[in-house]
């Protein structure tokens, strides 16, 4: 668990006694609307699983240092000597691959925001004397940048989509976070998912609309291996822009006014379920490093079975619950899975 510095700092999502937040935004939370982060840190001890969670996003900036330390490594390829020492047909893929340009340059510039904010959440360095706390803080949890959104409006093709997700699985991920969507359903996407033993956590969308009339995928998909993630505020309100779905979407969790790492070393707030799903990751990531007898369909069903139940979202979610990773921790420590 971080030293204690740390808890005069924290933001309303990771656990909230009320009041406003400290920083640049002020927002008014209400207590109790909160990740449990305090209690699931008490349960953890850093894990005795490596897990990888891979960002198919946009790039990370990897040199941030609240990322340092937190960011996978492809250890059997050699840097910049211009060959493809593992032979997975990927040429000096030291951070990963840029499936948007089809090059080993998995951070660009400042349109890695997205994805850089995202890493934050999962894993910043919380001891480190700078910036901010991801909410997994083990060496044994790393994330993957897997670059296939660019440009500066953040987009990118399905297909750079099915090949950065192929290629997480292959190169050693368990868990992958999709902080994206699209209105039209692919086919191949969908085969793609269905058939990859990785857990994907899904971003619902940000149009505010009922997934069971006007679908986003990959967030519709009915796939056993997918978690849809709707966004709730730090008042205990789904937020409006936030899509929701009373059997498409599983649960929620905080992604408004989320702080969080962004490229040359700078923090920024940001708002949506692209910030809500990174949180849903990295919770799988904790539980499923911390209890080795877990599958990751178990780390679903302890996640869902686990929510914190909300009025306001019994009737957009399929559990009517936001994360609680405290709880989540404490019920893995009681289930069958348990630590050995």
């Amino acid at each position: 668990m971080p030293s204690a510095p740390w808890q005069w700092i924290a933001p309303w999502w990771m656990w909230s006694a009320g009041g406003s937040t400290a920083g640049s935004i002020q927002v008014q939370a209400v207590p109790g609307i909160d990740i449990g982060l305090a209690e699931a840190w008490g349960l953890y001890d850093g894990g005795s699983r490596d897990v990888v969670v891979a960002l198919v996003d946009t790039g990370i900036d990897y040199t941030h240092e609240d990322l340092a330390g937190r960011i996978w490594t492809n250890v059997d390829e050699i840097p910049g000597n211009g060959i493809d020492d593992d032979g997975n047909g990927y040429v000096d893929d030291v951070y990963g691959w840029n499936f948007y340009s089809d090059t080993n340059d998995v951070y660009v510039g400042t349109e890695d925001a997205h994805g850089t904010h995202g890493a934050g959440t999962i894993a910043a360095n919380a001891d480190n004397g700078t910036g901010i706390a991801g909410i997994v803080q083990s060496d044994r949890v790393k994330v993957m940048a897997v670059k296939a959104l660019g440009g500066s409006d953040g987009s990118g093709t399905t297909a750079s989509i099915i090949q950065a997700i192929q290629y997480a699985e292959a190169n050693g991920a368990q868990i992958c976070n999709l902080s994206l969507g699209s209105s039209q359903n692919d086919p191949a996407l969908y085969r793609t998912m269905a058939s990859s033993d990785m857990l994907f956590v899904v971003a619902a969308g940000n149009d505010g609309t009922d997934l069971e009339t006007s679908p986003s995928y990959p967030a519709s998909y009915d796939l056993d291996n997918v978690i849809s993630v709707a966004n709730i505020r730090y008042d205990g309100e789904l937020d409006p822009t936030s899509s929701y779905g009373a059997a498409s979407v599983d649960l929620a969790a905080p992604g408004s006014y989320i702080l969080s790492t962004t490229p040359g070393g700078t923090y920024s707030y940001m708002t949506g379920t692209s910030m809500a799903a990174p949180m849903v990751s990295a919770a799988a990531a904790m539980v499923y490093s911390a209890f080795p007898n877990a599958t990751l369909a178990d780390v679903k069903d302890i996640l869902l079975a686990s929510v914190q139940k909300l009025d306001s979202l019994s009737d957009c979610t399929a559990t009517g619950g936001m994360l609680d990773l405290g709880a989540a921790m404490a019920y893995a420590a009681t289930a069958s899975t348990g630590r050995t």
